[in-house]
């Protein structure tokens, strides 16, 4: 995922913290959120195991739920 991500954090956590951000308006509107997706799709990009693809696809879902960017 994020190269900056500690190495023991929660997978579900993370999943949870962008699950509860994407519901939010603002967080859809902010570049911070849509950059954050971006990397974390071209990092799952090279295929990997079958965890790595149901997040991407979950990833790719997250990123059309966000709106032209309001911020960065």
């Amino acid at each position: 995922m994020a190269r900056d991500m500690p190495e023991k954090q929660d997978p579900k956590k993370l999943l949870s913290e962008l699950e509860k951000g994407i519901a939010l308006s603002k967080c859809r509107k902010c570049g911070c959120m849509k950059g954050a997706l971006e990397e974390m799709r071209d990092s799952l990009a090279a295929g990997g195991d079958q965890d790595a693809r149901d997040l991407r696809k979950k990833v790719d879902v997250w990123l059309g739920k966000t709106q032209e960017s309001l911020y960065t």
